[in-house]
C-alpha cells in the first residue's frame, strides 16, 4: 500500500530517516515532527494555522519539509515570508541546501527581492553616458566607474551583490522599475538580471522572500488587477509567515498609502535637473530636447520643432510643481510644529504621560523625527486652512498638469512605432515611468488629503531627510481576510512569540483570522530548553517609576551596577532612542574605564556591531530591531537588560487610533491593544537571552511596574514555563546577576 503524504512526512524525521543520516547528532525533536505534520494538513485539508513554535523546536525545519514535499507531489510553488535578512539568509544559505542532500530530492527554490533591488543596464549604460560630460560630478562619475569594473563580476546583479557603496540617488535612476521597462524590446533583454530573476522565480518550488516584498505585492495586484506587472511574486497558493508576529505591522505599512516629498522631489529632478550646472539643465527632458535636435528617432523635421514645443512647457510645467511641492511640504511641517505644539500642551495635563513625552519630544530633537495625527486641532489650524489645504490642491493640479504633458510627448512618438531608435525608446519608457510616479504621488496625496475613508488612520510625519503625509488601514484584518486568506488555500503563520496568556486571540484579530467559515488550526509547541536551570529574571524595585523625571539617571547607574556584575556580555535595550543616547553618555566612560567595550545603535551597521560585540563581548545599547532577529548564543551575551516595558508610546497617530476604535467598541483600549501588543514585544526581548540548551543567563527589568501593577502578571504569565523571578534592590539583583552568572 502506498503511504500518505503524512507518513512521508514523518519519515523524513524518523530515527533512521533522511535528517538522521544526513546529520550528525541528530535527535528526534517530537514537536518538530508534530509542527511538520500540522503543516501537512493545514496544506492538504486547505485551511490556515496559527503555531507558536518556541526557540530550539526547529520550526524551520519543520515547515520547510512538508513545504518541500507539497511542493514537488503537487507541482505546487509554496512561498516561505519572513521578517529579518538573517533567516532568510539562514533558509537559503544553509536549511534549503541541507534538506536538498539529506532528502536526495531534486527541488528548487530562490530569493524573492523586490524589482528595485536590481541593476537596470539600459538604465546604467544611459547615466555612465550622460557622466562622460565633464560637467558631471566626479564622485558621480568615479562611482559609476567603480559599478562598471564590477559589474562583469556580480552574478545576480541585485545592490547587495556590489562591493561599491552607491548613493540612493543614484540608485533610484539605475534600479530596475516596471513602469519604464522595455521588455521585449529592451536591446539589454538577453543580460536583464531581473528577467533571469523573474525566470528563477517562475521555476522555482519554494519562494523565499519577505513580509514586506509579499504585502507589497499584495497591494499592487489589489491596485491593479490584471495588469501587466503589477505584482511581483509568481502566483501561488500555500504561504508560510515565520517571524509571523510582525506580519500585521508590516501589512498596515506596505496595504496604506504614502505621499512625500522625497519621492516627489525625485520625480522633478529625474525630468528636469536643475543643479547640473556649468552647461545648463539635466534630466530627461533636456535631454529629449537635444536629441530631437540630433535627429534621433527620425522625427519628421517639420515635427520636431513642434514636439520640442512639447518638452519646453512640460519642463516649464516641471519646475511649477517642485516649486508647489516645496512650498506646500513646508507649509505642512509649519502647520505640524503649531498643531503639535498644541497637543503636547494637552497630553502634558495628564500626568502619567508626561515622561513619554518629554521623551518623545527629545527624540525628536535629536533625529528630526515627529509623527502627528491629522486631526481637528492641526486640520483647522489657520496654516493648514489658509496655506496648507491650498498648497495641496495646487500639487494636485500641477502634477495632472505635467502627467498630460508628458503623455502628449508620449503620443507625439507613438507614430514612430519601432522605427524610433534604442536611446529613444528608453527615453521614452522612462518618461512614462516618471508620469506614473507623479500621478501615484499626488493620487495618494489627494487620497490623505480628503481623509473620506474612516478605515484609515492620516498623519503627517518629518524624518531626517524627509516629509510625509500617510494612510495606514487602522485594521488589516478584514483586508488580508479578503485579499489573502479567501484567495490562497493555505496560509501558516508561525513564530516563538504570538500568543498572550497562552491564547492566540490577539494575533488573530489582528491579521484577520476570525470569523471565517472554518477556524484555523491552532498549536503551541513550547521551547525545550530548560527555563528553571537557564534563566533568571530579576527585577530591581528600588527605582523610581518610568515616568518620573529621575528614572533615566536612576536606570543608568542601576545598568552600570548590572554590567559590572555580568563583566559585559550584555545587551540593553531600550523603548526610545533618546533615552538610550542619554544613557549612553552616562556610562560609556565609567564602563569602557572598567575595560567593558561600549557599542550603541546607529554608530554603526547593525550586522558589524554584532560582529563586534561577539569578538569581544561588552556592552550593546540597542532599541527597535534589536529587540528581536538577533541571535548571539553563549556566554557572549549572558545579559539582556530591559529599561522599560515596551509599551507603545500611546500619542503615535496609529496607536492613539486603535485605541479609541477598541474603546468606541465598548472594548478597552489598554486591555485589548497596547497591553497585548506590548506582551508579545516583551516576550521578544526576553528571548535574546536563551537562544540553544547550553545557555545561561539573566534578564534585568529595570521597569518595576512589572511585579507591582496588576497587568504584570500578563507579561509574567506569557514567558516560558519555569522562569524564576527575583525581586529585590539594585544591589541585591545586581549581586544576584554575579552569582548565576558565576
Amino acid at each position: 500500500m502506498a503511504r500518505s503524504g503524512r507518513d512521508d512526512v514523518a519519515a523524513v524525521f524518523a530515527p533512521d530517516g533522511p535528517l538522521a543520516r544526513a546529520f550528525d547528532g541528530y535527535e528526534v525533536r517530537q514537536s518538530q515532527v508534530e509542527m511538520a505534520l500540522a503543516v501537512w494538513r493545514a496544506f492538504s485539508t486547505s485551511r490556515h494555522a496559527v503555531i507558536e513554535s518556541g526557540t530550539g523546536t526547529g520550526k524551520s525545519m519543520a515547515y520547510l519539509v512538508p513545504a518541500v514535499l507539497w511542493a514537488r507531489e503537487r507541482n505546487e510553488k509554496v512561498v516561505v515570508s519572513t521578517n529579518t535578512i538573517n533567516l532568510q539568509e539562514q533558509l537559503i544559505h544553509k536549511d534549503l541546501p541541507d534538506l536538498s542532500r539529506a532528502l536526495g530530492v531534486r527541488f528548487s527554490f530562490t530569493l524573492v527581492k523586490g524589482r528595485a533591488n536590481y541593476i537596470c543596464r539600459r538604465k546604467l549604460a544611459y547615466v555612465a553616458n550622460e557622466a562622460d560630460d565633464t560637467s558631471a560630478d566626479p564622485s558621480l562619475r568615479e562611482v559609476l566607474a567603480a559599478l562598471l569594473a564590477e559589474l562583469p563580476k556580480v552574478a545576480t546583479g541585485s545592490r547587495s551583490d556590489f562591493r561599491t557603496v552607491v548613493p540612493a540617488a543614484l540608485w533610484d535612476r539605475i534600479a530596475s522599475d516596471s513602469m519604464s521597462c522595455l521588455r521585449a524590446k529592451c536591446p539589454y533583454l538577453s543580460l536583464c538580471y531581473f528577467a533571469k530573476a523573474r525566470a528563477e522565480m517562475e521555476e522555482a518550488d519554494i519562494l523565499v522572500t519577505n513580509h514586506h516584498l509579499l504585502f507589497s505585492d499584495l497591494a499592487l495586484r489589489t491596485a491593479f488587477p490584471g495588469a501587466p506587472g503589477a505584482r511581483v511574486l509568481p502566483d501561488y497558493r500555500y504561504v508560510i509567515f515565520d517571524e509571523a508576529h510582525n506580519a500585521p505591522e508590516v501589512a498596515a505599512e506596505r496595504l496604506g498609502r504614502r505621499a512625500s516629498l522625497g519621492q516627489m522631489r525625485r520625480a522633478c529632478q529625474d525630468l528636469v535637473r536643475t543643479e547640473r550646472e556649468r552647461r545648463g539643465e539635466g534630466g530627461l527632458l533636456p535631454s529629449l530636447r537635444l536629441r530631437l535636435f540630433r535627429g534621433a528617432g527620425g522625427a519628421p523635421e517639420g515635427d520636431v520643432a513642434a514636439i520640442a514645443r512639447l518638452v519646453d512647457t512640460a519642463a516649464e510645467g516641471v519646475k511649477r510643481l517642485r516649486d508647489s511641492v516645496e512650498w506646500f511640504f513646508d507649509s505642512l511641517v509649519r502647520a505640524m510644529g503649531q498643531g503639535s505644539s498644541n497637543g503636547e500642551q494637552h497630553e502634558r495635563e495628564c500626568q502619567r504621560e508626561r515622561e513619554r513625552e518629554r521623551e518623545r519630544q527629545g527624540e525628536r530633537e535629536r533625529s528630526g523625527q515627529r509623527a502627528v495625527r491629522l486631526k481637528g486641532q492641526l486640520t483647522t489650524s489657520p496654516v493648514w486652512q489658509e496655506e496648507v489645504t491650498p498648497g495641496a490642491e495646487r500639487v494636485i493640479i500641477r502634477a495632472g498638469e505635467v502627467a498630460r504633458d508628458l503623455g502628449s510627448i508620449l503620443d507625439s512618438f507613438a507614430d514612430l512605432g519601432d522605427d524610433a531608435d534604442e536611446d529613444l525608446q528608453g527615453a521614452m519608457a522612462d518618461l512614462q515611468g516618471v508620469a506614473a510616479r507623479i500621478s501615484s504621488e499626488a493620487t495618494a496625496l489627494d487620497f490623505v488629503m480628503c481623509r473620506a475613508d474612516e478605515a484609515y488612520v492620516y498623519w503627517a510625519e518629518v524624518a531626517p531627510h524627509d516629509v510625509g503625509l500617510v494612510a495606514t488601514p487602522l485594521d488589516v484584518g478584514p483586508i488580508l481576510a479578503e485579499r489573502l486568506f479567501s484567495q490562497v488555500e493555505s496560509a501558516v503563520f508561525t513564530s516563538a512569540t504570538m500568543t498572550v496568556r497562552g491564547e492566540f486571540g490577539f494575533f488573530r484579530k489582528e491579521v484577520g483570522l476570525t470569523g471565517l467559515d472554518e477556524p484555523p488550526i491552532e498549536l503551541i509547541f513550547d521551547s525545550p530548553f530548560d527555563f528553571s536551570r537557564q534563566a533568571l529574571l530579576a527585577v530591581p524595585c528600588d527605582l523610581p517609576q518610568p515616568q518620573d523625571p529621575g528614572f533615566v539617571d536612576t536606570a543608568a547607574r542601576a545598568i552600570m551596577d548590572v554590567v559590572l556584575a555580568s563583566k559585559g556580555r550584555a545587551f540593553v535595550l531600550f523603548t526610545s532612542m533618546d533615552m538610550l543616547h542619554r544613557t549612553h553618555e552616562a556610562l560609556r566612560d565609567g564602563l569602557e574605564a572598567a575595560g567593558i567595550p561600549v557599542l550603541r545603535q546607529g554608530d554603526m551597521p547593525r550586522h558589524l556591531m554584532l560582529a563586534r560585540f561577539r569578538e569581544k563581548p561588552g556592552v550593546l545599547l540597542g532599541a527597535d530591531s534589536f529587540w528581536q532577529g538577533v541571535d548571539v548564543p553563549g556566554e557572549a551575551l549572558s545579559c539582556v537588560i530591559l529599561v522599560k516595558l515596551p509599551f507603545h508610546v500611546p500619542t503615535s497617530p496609529l496607536v492613539e487610533a486603535k485605541v479609541e476604535a477598541a474603546e468606541k467598541a465598548g472594548a478597552s483600549g489598554f486591555y485589548s491593544y497596547a497591553l497585548p501588543s506590548a506582551v508579545v514585544r516583551f516576550r521578544q526581548g526576553f528571548g535574546r537571552l536563551i537562544r540553544s540548551r547550553e545557555d545561561r543567563g539573566v534578564v534585568v527589568v529595570l521597569d518595576r511596574r512589572l511585579v507591582e501593577k496588576p497587568y504584570g502578571r500578563v507579561f509574567l504569565s506569557s514567558l516560558p514555563a519555569g522562569v524564576t523571578c527575583f525581586t529585590g534592590t539594585t544591589a541585591e539583583v545586581a549581586s544576584t546577576v554575579r552569582a548565576w552568572l558565576g
